[in-house]
């Protein structure tokens, strides 16, 4: 619909001078910016993100300035009159914004580059998920509300970082995985969906069922969404869900230059030494699971030193090994 007829029509529509035919076309147009209270229960997100970008662009269409030789046609009166309209209608918009999450700006969407690859991605809180395969994992640009909350499909390692305040919460099809800083797997078989613990506990629901299992290390479960069922199998080997990640930072007897490397690698840092004898120290010690800066307080304890980061750089001075 052009803007001029939009607006002419909006006016008489507003004094209740249309006709039948032109009352029918704006409350159409009215009602192609509504979405019924119940639409967005029953698709998915592809569609809903269609819907985003359709209504965006329409608003958009209906709002923009009209010509300067249009201008003149019309006295503030029906400006007035114009704007209280636009002013609902965009209200309408904004109403759909917050009750259905319609226009979500902050989330981004990254995917892993092919089959068989795994892509590391690290989020604002610190928790670092290596995505497999041709996954998806959707989250916010910051996480700032009371729960963390990200979307999967597809298969993907979580090393989530400890925060008891704010629970981090996995939606991966039908199945809700939550947790407060702990690592696990999830992975798609067929059908159903695995989750495995490899530390802390995990907390996996089924939607729309009160199903719901507790699972603790070196426990798996399998959700069945079909079935409206959850299982639960225990002594669960983790070595095959931990291929090519830098997830396991278990080191015995290693070289402080492997360490140094591995940790480079996990965490996207460049390791700065003050003293390079530092790096042929022996180190045993398990940093699986640990932050950036637990490591390096752990490593401190060990060579006596201390250390200092620097946006992506972290230095260590220490007074080596004895």
């Amino acid at each position: 619909m052009k803007d001029l007829k939009l607006i002419v029509l909006i006016d008489k529509y507003q004094q209740g001078n249309c006709t039948p035919a032109e009352k029918l076309i704006v409350e159409e147009w009215m009602n192609s910016l509504a979405i019924e209270e119940n639409a967005f229960e029953e698709i998915n997100e592809k569609e809903k993100l269609a819907i985003k970008q359709r209504m965006f662009a329409k608003i958009k269409e209906e709002i923009k300035p009209l010509p300067k030789e249009t201008v003149k046609l019309f006295n503030w009166a029906a400006y007035v009159k114009i704007a209280a309209v636009l002013v609902v209608f965009i209200g309408l918009a904004v109403s759909l914004v917050l009750a259905y999450d319609v226009f979500d700006w902050k989330n981004e969407t990254l995917q892993a580059s092919s089959e068989g690859q795994t892509k590391k991605i690290m989020l604002p809180d610190g928790s670092i998920i290596w995505l497999k395969g041709k996954s998806t994992l959707t989250y916010p640009e910051h996480f700032d509300q009371a729960t963390r909350e990200v979307s999967l499909s597809g298969e993907a390692l979580f090393e989530v970082a400890k925060d008891a305040q704010h629970p981090f919460i996995v939606h991966s099809g039908n199945m809700d995985t939550r947790v407060l800083g702990t690592s696990f797997n999830i992975r798609p078989i067929g059908k159903h969906i695995e989750v495995v613990v490899f530390t802390g506990k995990v907390t996996v629901s089924l939607a729309n069922t009160n199903k719901q299992l507790l699972i603790l290390p070196s426990e798996k479960a399998i959700c069945m969404p079909a079935e409206k069922e959850i299982k639960a199998q225990t002594n669960v080997q983790k070595e095959e869900y931990l291929a090519n990640t830098e997830y396991n930072m278990n080191f015995e007897d290693a070289q402080m230059s492997e360490i140094i490397k591995k940790i480079e690698a996990k965490f996207d840092v460049k390791v700065k030494l003050t003293d390079n004898t530092v790096a042929n120290c022996l180190i045993t010690a398990d940093f699986t699971d640990q932050s950036l800066v637990k490591t390096f307080e752990v490593l401190c304890q060990t060579l006596n030193g201390t250390f200092e980061i620097e946006n992506n750089s972290v230095w260590l001075k220490a007074e080596g090994c004895k």
